[in-house]
């Protein structure tokens, strides 16, 4: 046997320590110490795959690369304070052992442990395994960034989206056959659904279910439940990251994280939800959103700080950049923590914009008239980002020196309108030019219009972007009304991983509704994207039942974008078809190119 690195007095101390920094941290522990290459006194078993999936029920996984290190993290079916033991070796063998250690797994972090490894050399692959209970994890792949200065490609795949109920990520699946190109995956919110049920979306099936513990019924009816408690949060993490073919993504690639809307509330704003559009008034709710906040944090792989002592909105900052050698830098943006209310009320009825129905998101967050939502939004000005962030976003982009300048954006950064003044079967009252949707960038024109003003000058400005069911890719200017001749930059919008698609999901809240299905409404839902490509011509692509990811490639002399279609996402058994449609975008271009 090699020599123990761990005597037993110090394991003693390093487990009182860690358990110490647990209860405030979520099993929170950084590691830097090299081992000498020996092996440990306790050898990890080969254990099986029934095994490892008794013990380590929501795999494995590592995010957020560095050139010296990255995190990593594992969650250990236990109802007990348990140990984990860690290794990290130079090839999946682990005859040399580059770090080794280990941490505690306690019922505060809903027995989630997470280690932050520094010293690694950069620019290369590591791999990675865990031991609890006498059962070894999967091997897990992860690998650290380059160096600023290094002159190598990146590729990037990105998703969004992924609604467990009666669904399956074969988009995952799909990804999963690019996984030795892959440097990392960027997750772009939405990583859970936080309903139990809502019929007009989900239709739950055998094996694809989530019953909460707790549970807030918001429309009893219609038999709409979604989560309201930590435990519920908890619960649904547990369940969406048992999925065998995400955590088979996981195991292959590290992961970028950042959050959308419904890792606590569709459409939420702050500690604000609107759930019941305006029928029981305000519905802020710090609580509900620090419980989903500590469960975010608690199961996904990102190095962040989290502080739950200090309380909303200062527990957590998850805003933050990600450089890959010379060619990229990333910039992740928080939409939701920070941003004002939606502009226009759910609640009161307001023709002049669009809303026609009580109680409602149609004419607030959907389907606003455009003229009279930008009269209003020019002399309210409402912020998504607070003026900290964007001060961030701004002044970083445009001083960095990679050559591609990468905006990662929950939400669609491009104006999106549909144009319906010509549709003679639709009520004179929706024969109007609407913003389809205001609670992503359209609700907020003035915010982005600075913010694509300061960066118009920043040459290869890209925005990677998600949250509406659909692939996209779209040119940007800094005046869509009035777009001039050149773009400053290039957007490229990924489908949900398995989400309901755009035109789906508004095909069927048009037939939940007598007094919608009645306006014709349910025709224009066909046409989305021969309107949207009419009436906004900034799109080169639309594709609104579109499921599944998307890969972009960076090198010095250009960007490549594949989306990757799937279908089939209700079938219990994916029939393995896919296809692609590529672009490129020249450096220095700023337009998208169709790349047959």
């Amino acid at each position: 046997m090699g020599q123990n690195i761990w005597s037993e007095a110090s394991r003693r101390e390093f487990l009182k320590s860690v358990a110490r920094a647990t209860a405030a941290a979520g099993a929170f522990v950084c590691v830097s110490h090299i081992a000498d290459g020996s092996e440990p006194s306790d050898p990890f078993p080969d254990s099986t795959d029934v095994e490892s999936d008794r013990v380590f029920q929501q795999g494995i996984a590592s995010g957020d690369p560095r050139p010296d290190g990255c995190l990593l993290w594992t969650r250990v079916a236990t109802d007990t304070t348990t140990e984990v033991h860690f290794q990290v070796g130079d090839d999946e063998t682990f005859e040399t052992i580059v770090q080794q250690g280990v941490v505690v797994a306690t019922d505060d972090s809903d027995f989630t442990v997470r280690i932050r490894l520094q010293g690694l050399s950069a620019n290369r692959h590591y791999w990675y395994r865990f031991r609890a209970a006498g059962v070894s994890s999967p091997v897990g792949r992860t690998r650290t960034a380059p160096s600023p200065e290094d002159d190598t490609p990146v590729t990037v795949a990105f998703a969004s989206c992924q609604d467990y109920i009666g669904r399956w990520y074969y988009g995952w699946r799909a990804l999963a056959n690019y996984s030795d190109e892959i440097d990392f995956v960027l997750f772009l919110g939405d990583y859970i659904y936080e309903y139990e049920r809502y019929p007009q979306l989900q239709e739950p099936q055998e094996g694809r279910e989530i019953k909460l513990p707790d549970g807030l019924v918001i429309n009893e009816a219609q038999g709409i439940i979604a989560a309201e408690s930590l435990a519920d949060y908890r619960e649904i993490y547990r369940v969406t990251r048992s999925d065998k073919d995400l955590r088979r993504m996981h195991q292959l690639c590290p992961f970028v994280i950042i959050w959308d809307d419904h890792e606590h509330a569709n459409d939420a704003w702050q500690d604000h939800a609107v759930d019941f559009n305006g029928r029981r008034g305000d519905e802020k709710d710090t609580a509900r959103r620090e419980a989903a906040t500590r469960a975010w944090f608690e199961h996904l792989p990102v190095d962040v700080e989290y502080h739950p002592d200090r309380g909303f909105p200062d527990d957590i900052v998850t805003w933050r950049g990600l450089r890959w050698g010379r060619h990229f830098e990333l910039f992740l943006t928080d939409q939701r923590y920070y941003r004002d209310d939606h502009l226009i009320p759910e609640g009161p009825i307001d023709p002049s914009v669009g809303k026609f129905l009580p109680n409602s998101p149609l004419g607030s967050r959907t389907f606003c008239i455009k003229s009279e939502f930008d009269k209003r939004e020019a002399i309210v000005k409402p912020t998504m980002l607070s003026n900290h962030q964007r001060d961030w976003l701004t002044s970083e982009m445009k001083n960095s020196t990679a050559t591609w300048k990468v905006w990662g954006s929950g939400l669609m950064v491009s104006q999106f309108v549909l144009d319906l003044s010509k549709f003679e079967k639709i009520p004179p009252a929706f024969r109007n030019v609407f913003y389809f949707k205001t609670d992503q960038w359209d609700g907020f024109p003035s915010e982005r219009r600075l913010i694509l003003h300061e960066l118009a000058n920043v040459e290869n400005l890209v925005v990677l972007s998600a949250d509406l069911h659909g692939f996209y890719a779209a040119d940007l200017y800094p005046d869509f009304d009035h777009p001039g001749p050149d773009p400053i930059g290039t957007e490229f919008t990924v489908a949900g991983i398995s989400s309901i698609s755009l035109q789906e999901q508004v095909t069927a809240v048009v037939r939940s509704q007598p007094l919608l299905a009645a306006t014709g409404l349910g025709e224009v839902a066909k046409e989305i994207d021969t309107n949207l490509r009419g009436s906004s011509p900034h799109f080169a692509h639309a594709d609104s039942l579109g499921y599944g990811a998307a890969i972009a490639r960076f090198t010095a002399e250009r960007m490549d974008v594949e989306f990757i279609k799937i279908s089939g996402v209700r079938q219990a058994e994916w029939d393995g078809e896919m296809r692609t449609v590529k672009f490129k975008v020249l450096s220095g271009h700023n337009r998208i190119e169709s790349d047959v």
